[in-house]
């Protein structure tokens, strides 16, 4: 029998008779900060967040759109006639006023669900609409996701459809607009107690007590600053100090860790994150102390930075729903707990977070992080839909503050090899150093005024620890230790040399030593900003490398008995080389295109690139007998195989090493030893068996750097890894003019 269509569906009579419109008022639409989420088919809708989404789509709908869908959601019997649903969605004037956009509206949810057929909205008697579940159509596909934001809202095409109308008036204001911008900055210079560009002039330390002091925040008035305070008992609570000194003031106590707090712009409250056993939670509580009280959550990897919006009504902060999700910037309620989407990054990347408000309360700043490790500065207009990349080398960021006058941020970040305080103006140009200190600074905070300055200071060594793989063995001694930020050690072939990254001297640099201890060197000499993840040649003459300069992230090569650096790609978005076992081949990842996959190239050349995978990859080590191409993704928790050649299959080896780790694995006789990260447990060392793929966890490793590097010894019976020492990380406050 013949499967009827949805038309014919919606044509029967089991509807019932056709909707009559209701006599006297009608019910306002369901409030969506009420409705809970709930699933169309293959669809998810998030009422609250004003999302829909589905596997790699992620939509925001505007307020119409989404209260159509909702009254559709209902599914009444005989559907929702169409006058009914106007005037509950547009208010007095119904259809009649509101024609255009309620067909708008209409067209663009019709549009969506066809991406995969497995809900329609069709016609059905008495003029109404109904809506109609069943299983996707074979062979249809969803939209491929933008590369930088996936956002689609009928209300912008709406607004660019009647730009014409407003082009006059647009005109006719702009001249008025640029001579008021201007006559308010010279106002602004002219005040003098507003700084637009301040250079540093002092220094001075606030909190150098034992422990880790970090995110501080400063009062409206800028006479109090607010901080988390992690004691080397382990405990972390949020304290308060008088910027001219003094004893710091507990302000919160109990169980849980406390952090990220930021000051209102009232100074009546203070905002910040409570982790526990349970989860985690943004909660506010009084400057003067108290009971805080709980907005919301920020578990499965959410929070991290917070910005308040200029009205002290909401706070943004970094969101995430399960943890296969991107994390996306939304807004709290301070009233309520309502939440509203602020960001939507792209399903499969890492995403957004460290939000930062302009003064003027229009432009946030904040994090995206396409890849992991692979972090810009972007900037948003509140209310637009694609937000601007400012820096575009993907070296790492950790914090940002907006200057007074909006026109410049400064944020923390290695660059031009001295991990500091960086500053750049939206006008254009380059970075400014604004300020060094020999270690690495972190979490910059502005007083309004833009004349103080604060800062994390960081001293964390670390030290190339030895790791049995034998569970059961007692600690060993570590390998090295210089009380410099060393990783990413890789052995020889022949297990003479070692090869690892320092930033002894205060810029990155490649170093060798002999495998047994005694004589080390420095090896690269080029001014490069950030240096990653070494791999020697298989016949020990050659170190294959990933580094910035002049802003662009490339492979290298460097020979060891020269030192000769050679740029082997030059796209500005290559890394994690390495070679295959029989010396013919250089593997590396690149994002060229727009997406990372694996790429490969003659060694030593020439001879043009050859692209390996389609659906992704980052980071390749070949197999011992040179087969397989062992990978990760930059995308999904996996490590991956396929065939080394071109085209083949792809094949999910075991899903515990998560895209975090992409340089904390290696491939070694008859094993796979990578770093898992279990949820709600320390990271821990695992062996994945070649022979029956089984994974066995060895040793537990707290701390462990993302960057770490994973390698096994010269002795063959232990593994190197890069382990922090103990953290000692102070505030202190520059004075700027």
């Amino acid at each position: 029998m013949k499967r009827p269509t949805y038309l014919e569906l919606g044509r029967r009579q089991r509807f019932g008779r056709p909707a009559q419109k209701r006599p006297g008022p009608l019910p306002p639409p369901p409030d969506p900060a009420t409705v809970a989420d709930f699933d169309l088919g293959t669809w998810r809708v998030r009422p609250a967040l004003a999302r829909l989404t589905r596997a790699d789509r992620i939509l925001v709908l505007e307020d119409a759109t989404l209260k159509i869908l909702l009254l559709l959601a209902e599914r009444p019997p005989g559907g929702v006639n169409r006058d009914e649903l106007a005037a509950r969605v547009f208010g007095p004037g119904g259809i009649e006023a509101n024609e255009d956009k309620f067909k708008r509206c209409l067209s663009f949810l019709r549009r969506t669900f066809s991406e995969d057929g497995a809900v329609r909205i069709v016609n059905a008697p008495g003029d109404c609409y109904v809506l109609e579940i069943g299983e996707p159509v074979p062979g249809r596909r969803l939209r491929v996701s933008a590369t930088d934001a996936l956002l689609e809202q009928p209300a912008a095409i709406e607004a660019w459809l009647h730009r014409g109308r407003r082009r006059a008036l647009s005109i006719a204001l702009a001249g008025v607009v640029v001579v008021a911008i201007t006559v308010a900055l010279i106002s602004i210079i002219d005040r003098g107690h507003v700084v637009l560009f301040g250079k540093v002039t002092a220094v001075t330390a606030l909190a150098a007590e034992p422990g880790a002091k970090r995110s501080p925040s400063f009062s409206p008035d800028g006479r109090q600053l607010v901080y988390a305070w992690q004691r080397p008992d382990g405990s972390e609570s949020l304290y308060v100090r008088a910027v001219t000194g003094g004893g710091a003031r507990a302000l919160t106590s109990g169980a849980g860790r406390d952090s990220h707090p930021v000051w209102s712009p009232s100074g009546a409250l203070i905002a910040f994150q409570r982790r526990s056993e349970t989860g985690c939670t943004v909660e506010v509580v009084s400057p003067d102390g108290g009971v805080p009280r709980r907005l919301t959550d920020c578990d499965f990897g959410g929070g991290g930075a917070m910005t308040w919006m200029r009205d002290g009504g909401a706070l943004i902060f970094t969101h995430r729903t399960a943890a296969y999700l991107s994390t996306q910037l939304v807004s709290v309620a301070i009233a309520d707990g309502h939440l509203t989407g602020v960001t939507n990054p792209v399903s499969g990347m890492p995403g957004d977070s460290g939000p930062s408000l302009a003064p003027t309360g229009r432009r946030l700043a904040f994090l995206r992080t396409r890849s992991p490790g692979a972090e810009d500065l972007m900037l948003l207009e509140l209310g637009g839909t694609t937000p601007e990349r400012i820096t575009r080398d993907g070296l790492p960021l950790a914090g940002t503050a907006w200057e007074p006058a909006g026109l410049s941020v400064i944020y923390a970040s290695p660059r031009a090899g001295q991990d500091a305080l960086w500053r750049t103006r939206l006008g254009g140009g380059p970075p400014e150093l604004v300020l060094a200190r020999g270690e690495p600074l972190r979490s910059p905070a502005l007083t309004n005024d833009g004349r103080a300055l604060a800062f994390e200071r960081w001293r964390t060594p670390t030290r190339l620890a030895r790791l049995g793989l034998d569970p059961a063995a007692p600690d060993l001694p570590p390998w090295r230790s210089a009380g410099a930020l060393e990783r990413g050690a890789k052995v020889s072939a022949d297990r003479s040399r070692v090869v690892f990254v320092s930033n002894r001297g205060g810029r990155d640099r490649l170093w060798l030593a002999d495998a047994a201890g005694g004589a080390e060197a420095a090896l690269t000499q080029g001014e490069f900003d950030y240096l990653e993840t070494p791999r020697w040649s298989p016949d020990g003459r050659f170190i294959a490398f990933a580094a910035v300069k002049n802003r662009r992230f490339d492979v290298w090569t460097v020979d060891v008995a020269t030192g000769a650096e050679q740029r082997q790609t030059d796209d500005g978005s290559s890394r994690a080389p390495s070679y295959s076992r029989d010396g013919h081949w250089l593997y590396f990842g690149s994002a060229q295109t727009g997406h990372w996959q694996l790429y490969r190239r003659p060694w030593p050349g020439p001879g043009p690139n050859e692209v390996l995978t389609t659906q992704g990859g980052l980071a390749a080590i070949e197999s011992r007998d040179g087969d397989l191409l062992y990978y990760v993704r930059p995308d999904r928790n996996g490590l991956w195989e396929r065939n080394r050649e071109p085209g083949g299959d792809d094949r999910l080896v075991t899903p515990e090493l998560t895209p975090i780790d992409w340089r904390n694995w290696e491939v070694a006789g008859d094993s796979i030893w990578f770093v898992t990260r279990p949820r709600g447990a320390e990271p821990t060392i695992a062996r994945y068996a070649l022979a029956d793929g089984r994974v066995t966890y060895r040793q537990v490793v707290p701390g462990i750097l993302a960057d770490s590097g994973l390698a096994l010894a010269p002795d063959g019976a232990s593994l190197l890894a890069a382990l922090p020492g103990e953290a000692q990380v102070d505030i202190e406050i520059a004075t700027l003019e």
